[in-house]
């Protein structure tokens, strides 16, 4: 938190509390002493801080402005990108399983843009698989290129496939 903000907050929270106490407090005879007890709490906390201001100085341009805004930002877009690419890693995976290629771990790389998940890469990891469809005379991993690059809609190229099917 900014040092600025955080003595601001510790003079309103005083008040704050002063304020609360003193309308809990009825006109006994320990009201004026408890009001001047709050009266010399405010004016220690407003005082305290100020030489270490003086000594450090003050940087008026980001006094109230959240450093971390576009660092926190950044993190959400990450992360909301990457729980996208799984959504449709996990949708190309069922497809291909639907397919008759069950087993199979699909690992994109992209970015979003306009809303739009753009897919830089895609890996498949054929290790695991398994296949009951007969795509015996044909080269396997270049059917689930095809498959996967067809499901994302990108080239060929940007797809790796790695593995070999268990049992084929």
């Amino acid at each position: 938190m900014n040092p600025i903000v955080g003595w601001i907050i510790g003079i309103l929270a005083v008040v704050l509390l002063g304020t609360i106490i003193d309308l809990l407090m009825s006109e006994h005879k320990m009201g004026k002493y408890i009001r001047s007890i709050f009266a010399a709490v405010t004016i220690l906390v407003i005082i305290l801080p100020i030489p270490s201001i003086m000594q450090n100085g003050i940087n008026f341009d980001n006094s109230f402005i959240i450093q971390n805004e576009w660092e926190l930002d950044e993190n959400f877009l990450t992360f909301a990108t990457r729980v996208r690419l799984n959504a449709l890693a996990r949708g190309v995976e069922a497809q291909l399983a639907s397919g008759g290629i069950s087993g199979t771990e699909i690992r994109l790389e992209g970015s979003m843009q306009n809303q739009e998940v753009i897919v830089y890469s895609a890996r498949v990891n054929m290790q695991n698989a398994s296949i009951t469809t007969n795509i015996t005379n044909i080269d396997k991993h270049s059917h689930v290129q095809g498959l996967v690059a067809g499901y994302l809609f990108i080239d060929r190229g940007l797809v790796t496939v790695y593995g070999e099917p268990q049992g084929q």
